[in-house]
């Protein structure tokens, strides 16, 4: 099984992030090939950052379909450039913002999102709605922090700062689980949960496990409307 995920973004410290969480789950036999958009954005921080990124995630599936990839995860919670994305592959094609919600429906009668910046969180309330999480989804809450900064938030005075954030976010939502809003704190899933005591969801992780899944179950994306082939 060949997979392709995209970061949307061109930051190569991401880049690596995301290459590293998905390998940590990754089956064995299961290729991954983690590749930067390059459409030369630092970081997708809002709908301007999104529409300039989408030419190079587009790029990256028809670069996949032709080296015969299976399956695509798009690494970037805002879920940038998903549906044109699915017009183009062959395989299944997942948003990590997409499969952190459908797996956190699955876990608590209630989640939370929390994402680096204010200006994300109206694209995250909207896609949830979109993907028909209206009810689940409780709230979306911002650091309030630059993408590229949430790299350093595995540093105890910052991971505390964050840890105290999702604290006062689950209880103002009364949430029962977490979903992590961008793909730059993918690397702080594992001590989150320990440090919340709920479920917290990073959805490069269970993205890249639904893809797998996917695919060993032989479904494809439907050609016969709405996904058919562009051109």
């Amino acid at each position: 099984m060949k997979l392709r995920v995209i970061n949307p973004n061109d930051s190569e410290a991401m880049r690596q992030t995301i290459a590293t969480s998905c390998n940590e789950v990754a089956a064995p036999g299961t290729s991954v090939e983690v590749v930067c958009a390059g459409a030369g954005i630092d970081s997708i921080e809002g709908f301007y950052d999104g529409a300039l990124a989408a030419p190079g995630v587009l790029e990256q599936i028809r670069l996949g379909e032709q080296a015969g990839c299976d399956a695509y995860l798009i690494a970037c919670a805002d879920d940038t450039a998903l549906h044109a994305a699915r017009e183009l592959a062959n395989g299944p094609v997942l948003g990590i913002g997409e499969a952190g919600v459908h797996a956190a429906s699955m876990l608590g009668c209630g989640f939370s999102i929390l994402t680096a910046q204010q200006k994300s969180v109206r694209i995250l309330e909207r896609n949830a709605r979109e993907y028909g999480f209206g009810d689940h989804c409780l709230g979306v809450h911002a650091m309030k922090m630059p993408v590229l900064d949430l790299e350093q938030c595995g540093e105890p005075a910052l991971f505390s700062t964050l840890v105290q954030r999702a604290e006062s976010v689950l209880a103002a939502d009364e949430s029962e689980v977490l979903v992590l809003g961008c793909a730059g704190l993918t690397f702080l899933q594992q001590e989150l949960q320990k440090a919340l005591g709920v479920p917290v969801v990073d959805g490069v992780r269970v993205g890249l496990l639904m893809l797998e899944a996917l695919v060993k179950a032989g479904l494809k994306t439907s050609k016969h409307s709405s996904y058919a082939f562009a051109g």
